[in-house]
């Protein structure tokens, strides 16, 4: 009997989510491919077909967060009438949110990512795609109806908020404080910058927040996890009332057509 694409989605899925009960208990190193197949009630062998290693298992995750916060975003009604600023702070208060329940799974990802760089960027290119098509829908949208100014330099802002949504997520890890209440600041303060840089068109500064991010915020917590201020940025006076934008991921949807 032939399995449907949908079955075989569902398989898909249900390994995934095997994969982050046992990782998570077991750790990388000690988690087994037979054990993650046992807790999905798949065969030994059938897991093979769906990820042929267990890097690929783990990073396959990643892409999967990267999916149902690109789903979240397009299931809010109302969202491709949130300012740049707001679309971009949804956007990571998304992918924490979705992240939550696998914590420590992603802290997995950050040990393997740290000891194996090279590898670790390529198995996340196809995460690192999704992200890259979420933020320069927003971002065209934007330019689109005056809200920022074209920005110089434009293909190297995603990769730059690739990186800035990286460290927030290292942050996030080693935040102990009640409710991630650190790294909700961090979030709100880093955001102002963000948005006053962008409707300056100031890609230098850009480069000098992530780098500021890192030296002053991230690193320090990055090096201890991986061993076991600015004043607050007043609102932006060239901000503009709430523009209505192409809705969010329209013109990939028009392309599929």
């Amino acid at each position: 009997m032939k399995v449907s694409e949908q079955d075989k989605e569902k398989t898909r899925i249900k390994i995934l989510e095997a994969s982050v009960d046992v990782i998570s208990e077991k750790g990388f190193k000690s988690a087994s491919m037979r054990e993650i197949a046992r807790k999905a009630s798949v065969g030994d062998a059938t897991i093979y077909n769906y990820f042929p290693s267990k890097e690929k298992l783990l990073y396959g995750y990643c892409e999967y967060v990267q999916q149902q916060v690109m789903e979240s975003l397009k299931d809010i009604e109302d969202f491709h009438e949130y300012s740049l600023q707001e679309q971009l702070q949804q956007l990571t208060e998304t992918q924490l949110q979705i992240w939550l329940p696998a914590r420590e799974f992603l802290q997995e990802v950050f040990k393997l990512t740290y000891y194996s760089p090279v590898a670790g960027s390529a198995h996340l290119s196809a995460t690192r795609k999704l992200f890259t098509v979420m933020i320069t829908e927003m971002l065209e949208a934007a330019i689109d109806v005056g809200e920022i100014p074209d920005q110089p330099y434009q293909e190297l802002l995603p990769r730059l908020f690739w990186d800035y949504h990286t460290g927030v997520m290292a942050y996030w890890l080693k935040d102990d404080s009640e409710g991630f209440t650190n790294t909700t600041q961090l979030i709100d303060k880093s955001m102002g910058i963000i948005a006053n840089i962008l409707h300056n068109g100031m890609i230098g500064k850009s480069l000098d927040l992530i780098s500021f991010l890192f030296r002053t915020h991230v690193m320090t917590h990055f090096d201890s996890f991986m061993t076991s201020d600015n004043k607050d940025s007043e609102n932006n006076d060239n901000s503009i009332d709430k523009v209505i934008k192409r809705r969010f991921m329209d013109a990939q949807k028009r392309s599929k057509k």
